[in-house]
């Protein structure tokens, strides 16, 4: 075996190497003590990997090798080391120097080459880090796992074209439109087939999450438990179809709902003026402040009084004072 046999340059993606490893993030010390590996290019694959899931981007570092063959390896976190004070001096430097990316990071991984056994085993492995480690959404975006995959390469040579703009023959808008047009009429993997495709996905991997559907001929009330995150986004917590909109009923979804959320208590609930619903979230959620939205108000509003001075006046007193007593002294 030689170096060239036993590390081969990976062109690899996070999607590529995140697979060969399931749960990286129940690894103890001793589980990857406990690896071992044919080639420096598979324990690579392991450890770029490992990376990936936990958060943090690696980079190879020393080697060792003996007649041609690699003896040992490291890969170390891409935040470790520091850069050299010459580089961060602002005096006789042209530009101003770039942010710093390194801080001293000790995390590691060491294999070393087993003559016996004719494996490479791990003799090092430090999975503490100095900094903060990167969430799902950010990884993608780590130096170290950034790749363009021949897939994309080549969609992207059949995308380039030259010759000016009349040579394309369309506009943006008329491509986003092509593009919904096709979406709106495929047969295939349409919103509710992709929606249920997933749900079974997660079924499958997780046997606490249920996933039970039919389709609604008798025009049933869907019920949607809708919440706002700090940005003030919405978010979905729950949907339901209900027999009917008696007290009973709501009184039983409320109380589902908040078994499934482990019984974690809303501060406030934003309803419509429907009775039934009303006495049902005073029996299961007492300490929750209930409110009527505010759509349906001036919906209800809009109704009633006639004229539209009084319309802008009620609009503008709900939404510009918070008390009782200022709303009721102004109207």
């Amino acid at each position: 075996m030689d170096a060239s046999e036993n590390e081969k340059q990976p062109n690899k993606g996070v999607e590529d190497v995140a697979v060969d490893v399931p749960r990286f993030g129940c690894l103890m010390i001793a589980d990857v003590r406990a690896l071992t590996f044919e080639t420096v290019d598979e324990a690579e694959r392991f450890y770029c990997a490992y990376s990936a899931a936990v958060g943090f981007g690696c980079r190879k570092d020393d080697k060792g090798e003996s007649n041609g063959l690699i003896q040992w390896r490291q890969w170390v976190c891409c935040k470790e080391g520091t850069r050299g004070k010459k580089y961060l001096e602002a005096d006789g430097l042209s530009r101003t120097p770039r942010k710093q990316t390194r801080v001293n990071c000790q995390a590691r991984f060491w294999i070393n080459y087993n003559d016996g056994s004719r494996v490479y085993m791990v003799k090092i492995f430090v999975p503490e880090h100095n900094h903060e480690l990167a969430i799902e959404n950010q990884i993608a975006f780590v130096r170290a796992h950034r790749h363009v995959s021949d897939a994309d390469l080549a969609l992207t040579n059949t995308m380039t074209r030259a010759g000016g703009y009349s040579v394309v023959g369309f506009t943006m808008k008329d491509l986003y439109n092509k593009l919904d047009q096709q979406r709106r009429t495929s047969p295939f993997e349409s919103d509710s087939e992709g929606a249920l495709s997933y749900m079974r996905a997660l079924a499958a991997k997780d046997p606490h999450f249920i996933c039970r559907f039919t389709t609604d001929l008798e025009d049933r009330p869907l019920v949607l438990f809708v919440g706002s995150n700090n940005h003030r986004g919405s978010i979905i917590f729950g949907a339901a179809l209900i027999s009917d909109e008696t007290e009973e009923t709501y009184t039983w979804l409320l109380r589902t709902f908040l078994e499934s959320m482990n019984w974690k208590m809303p501060k406030a609930v934003l309803t419509d003026s429907d009775e039934a619903m009303r006495k049902a979230i005073e029996t299961v959620m007492p300490e929750a402040r209930h409110r009527l939205c505010i759509w349906h108000i001036g919906k209800n509003a809009f109704t009633h009084l006639k004229s539209e001075e009084k319309l802008k006046a009620l609009n503008r007193y709900v939404r510009k004072y918070q008390t009782v007593e200022q709303f009721e002294r102004l109207w």
